[in-house]
């Protein structure tokens, strides 16, 4: 196991949807309780950084031992490190669980400003990370995927940001987060309507695999504008002096959305589609929390 292999199993290119989930958190604590701690901020910021580089981790172990993950069906190097660089898949468990552990170590001192709500939220975010993947009803195995994920990722690590900075759960926080909500689910059902095919032959029955492509499409585009018109309706709902912020970035980011919009998702371009969301990603997370951060600096 050497370093580059231990950081190409965290996948550095998936820690924004980690990332933003902390940033949209800390916005809406000084936003709605005008509170912010730097520390607690960066020691957040690396546990949610952490956790994700655990399930990537962990995922990628699972896979390859339960034969999910072959040389056949995976022709991207840099996506498939068990595989092309004879790593022990023991090895990957253990770095698996160390990332688990050092976001747990980071998430002491938060835990301990934000009280009982904070552990919870970190309680069920382990959790998640090792359900996702491991044992005979793995949640990758099941059509929750985009639901867990989202839910997790997009609303419980905003809410447990917010609680660790403020001191206390509002309510507001879970709908604030529905465009990272969404979008991070799209993030997995791009893999997955991708992986339609292998993923059968795994027998994971996810999502897309059980609308089949053509289905699967025409719910992405769905949620792909629900995406977009709720952070429409949220920049001009509950942060109007920011919404200009927000359109202008939107505007920026309409090359990236189109790009979404017409991803084939199909084995061939999976690499190029998930280019795409990962861009529309961030792109759409930039102008959402610019437009937060514009209301703030104007209210």
């Amino acid at each position: 196991m050497t370093f580059k292999n231990a950081v190409g199993l965290a996948a550095p290119h998936t820690w924004a949807a980690s990332a933003f989930p902390v940033l949209l958190g800390s916005l809406l604590s000084v936003a709605l309780a005008g509170r912010f701690d730097p520390l607690v901020f960066l020691l957040l910021l690396g546990a949610a950084v952490l956790l994700q580089a655990s399930v990537n981790t962990i995922n990628d172990y699972c896979d390859f031992v339960k034969g999910v993950d072959l040389k056949e069906n995976s022709d991207e190097p840099d996506d498939a490190v068990l595989i092309y660089n004879r790593i022990d898949p023991r090895h990957a468990l253990l770095l698996g669980v160390f990332y688990m552990g050092a976001a747990a170590l980071l998430g002491i001192y938060p835990i301990c400003r934000g009280g009982l709500p904070t552990f919870l939220f970190g309680a069920v975010g382990c959790i998640v990370v090792v359900a996702y993947s491991a044992g005979k009803r793995a949640i990758s195995y099941l059509p929750l995927g985009e639901l867990v994920s989202g839910g997790v990722m997009g609303g419980l690590i905003p809410a447990a940001a917010f609680s660790a900075l403020a001191g206390r759960v509002d309510p507001r926080v879970f709908p604030l987060s529905l465009p990272l909500i969404v979008g991070i689910g799209l993030i997995m059902m791009t893999n997955n309507t991708c992986d339609i095919e292998r993923d059968g032959r795994a027998g994971r029955k996810t999502l897309p695999a059980l609308l089949g492509r053509t289905r699967a499409r025409c719910l992405y585009r769905l949620l792909a504008a629900l995406w977009l018109l709720s952070i429409l309706a949220l920049a001009l709902f509950c942060f109007p002096k920011g919404a200009p912020a927000t359109g202008a970035v939107l505007a920026l980011a309409s090359p990236a959305m189109l790009r979404l919009f017409r991803a084939p998702l199909v084995p061939a371009r999976r690499r190029a589609c998930m280019g795409a969301v990962m861009g529309a990603m961030i792109w759409t997370s930039c102008s959402y929390l610019s437009g937060i951060a514009a209301h703030i600096l104007l209210s």
